[in-house]
């Protein structure tokens, strides 16, 4: 089984978990710099604040902070195992992991150098929102920059087994295929949530709820590009191109694993919960699976397309 994802994997872990430890060390670095120039306290807002708080590293250690970035590092690195063999998903990793350990500093160094005489006063200004805001998108920005250039992705001209259905497709002929599925339990979650909302009077819920719904309809495609997913209420499309599929089949439930319109170790899809499934398998060793009623006849079709395309050249 091939695993183009190692190129770069371990670079990227170490990166992903590079970032929380920021929390910490960018504010320990600006009072140690910085701490001879700070008042020994500060009001803001009618609160008092003691700035050399964690002046040395036992205090630092014991503050609330230092125990979030290890939550904050390990949440990181199981979320980087989920996407052990998506690479996409392990830059997107880095990326938020940067952002996370940035976010904080980010905050705490303009508030510490609105402290120093050189800037006049105890008193915020008002462009420290507007410098979070891109700060903040600079460290994504930047974490996304350092995990550096992704493998390319896997490939195949292989024709598919004959044992497996296949619809002949003449080299003239332009086909397209197109169904729709319903997802239930989207349905029956986004009902659950809105329930939920109203009993707690938390009215936030509603809007996860909507998020759940809008994903219930979902569409499948094939055509000369490919095959391409849509949730057509959230706006989201993934495609896949002929040069990743290796073939199609069908499957009376859906393959073991995760399957979502996301990236996952297992590959990506839409799943209803019931009925055939379309399961496409792609050149990572990872499937692409879609549940529906016409699972046969888009499993030829697909196979169809992959013989027009691949008999000549074998």
């Amino acid at each position: 089984m091939s695993d183009y994802a190692a190129q770069g994997r371990v670079r990227r872990l170490v990166l992903a978990a590079l970032g929380p430890p920021l929390v910490v060390l960018v504010p320990m670095l600006l009072v140690a710099t910085l701490g001879e120039r700070l008042p020994e306290r500060v009001t803001v807002h009618s609160w008092s604040f003691a700035t050399r708080i964690g002046f040395t590293w036992q205090e630092w250690s014991a503050q609330p902070v230092f125990g979030m970035m290890m939550w904050a590092q390990a949440l990181l690195v199981v979320s980087f195992l989920s996407y052990w063999h998506v690479p996409m998903g392990q830059r997107l990793m880095v990326a938020l992991g940067w952002t996370v350990g940035l976010l904080i500093p980010v905050a705490y160094g303009l508030w510490t150098l609105e402290l120093t005489p050189t800037l006049g006063g105890e008193v915020r200004p008002g462009w420290p929102m507007a410098a979070q805001v891109a700060g903040t998108l600079a460290a994504f920005a930047l974490g996304w920059a350092v995990a550096g250039p992704l493998p390319r992705h896997p490939e195949t001209g292989a024709v598919p087994p004959p044992w497996l259905r296949s619809m002949p497709i003449g080299a003239a002929q332009r086909v397209i295929f197109v169904a729709w599925a319903w997802s239930a339990r989207r349905l029956v979650t986004g009902a659950m949530l809105v329930g939920l909302a109203v009993w707690l009077g938390f009215w936030p819920l509603i809007l996860w709820a909507v998020f759940e719904a809008a994903q219930a309809r979902t569409r499948l495609q094939i055509d000369a590009g490919g095959l391409s997913v849509t949730l057509p209420w959230v706006g989201l499309r993934r495609t896949v191109p002929w040069t990743r599929v290796r073939h199609a089949d069908v499957m009376s439930k859906p393959p073991k694993g995760r399957y979502k319109l996301d990236d996952g170790g297992w590959g990506w899809g839409a799943l209803s919960g019931k009925g055939p499934v379309l399961v496409v398998s792609l050149a990572d060793d990872r499937h692409l699976a879609y549940s529906t009623s016409q699972a046969g006849t888009a499993a030829a079709l697909v196979n169809g397309w992959l013989h027009r395309l691949r008999a000549g050249s074998c």
